[in-house]
């Protein structure tokens, strides 16, 4: 996936936590007043990708199928990570909607994973520093274990 539709991704999943926005037309325009020009079939298709459903008429993330994880850290994680990449052997960046990285980062923190050797959060964005390579697969592997059980 491109850096740019990822972005517009995130930013799909922050105006809908945001506001009701219940067409295609409406999201498409949120999103151009926030400098996203789109189409209505590329919002179609981001709708699609994202899994998003209709909750009273207003898009939404999918309710969670899965139980969920029983730690609260786990659940915040589970919950606030939108997505995870790996930058370089021993870095990760993690998004999260607009003011929630801070909360996600300090409950890593708590987690006290050990391959984990630090975390920086901005608003919406986390630089997770790991071990090494390994180290780094092994926490995208719990990371997206905890995204799925909180789906």
């Amino acid at each position: 996936m491109s850096t740019d539709r990822r972005k517009r991704h995130l930013k799909i999943l922050e105006l809908i936590s945001t506001r009701p926005l219940r067409t295609q037309e409406e999201l498409a325009e949120a999103l151009a007043a926030e400098g996203w020009p789109v189409t209505q079939s590329s919002v179609s298709r981001d709708i699609t990708a994202l899994r998003l459903v209709k909750v009273d008429g207003a898009y939404r993330r999918p309710a969670r199928i899965a139980a969920e994880p029983a730690h609260p850290d786990e659940r915040r994680i589970a919950e606030g990570v939108l997505t995870a990449d790996p930058a370089g052997d021993a870095l990760l960046v993690l998004h999260t909607s607009a003011g929630e990285a801070n909360r996600v980062a300090v409950a890593i923190d708590r987690l006290a994973w050990g391959d984990v050797i630090g975390t920086i959060a901005g608003d919406d964005t986390i630089f997770l520093a790991v071990r090494d390579a390994g180290a780094q697969r092994r926490v995208l592997r719990e990371l997206r274990k905890l995204s799925e059980a909180g789906r």
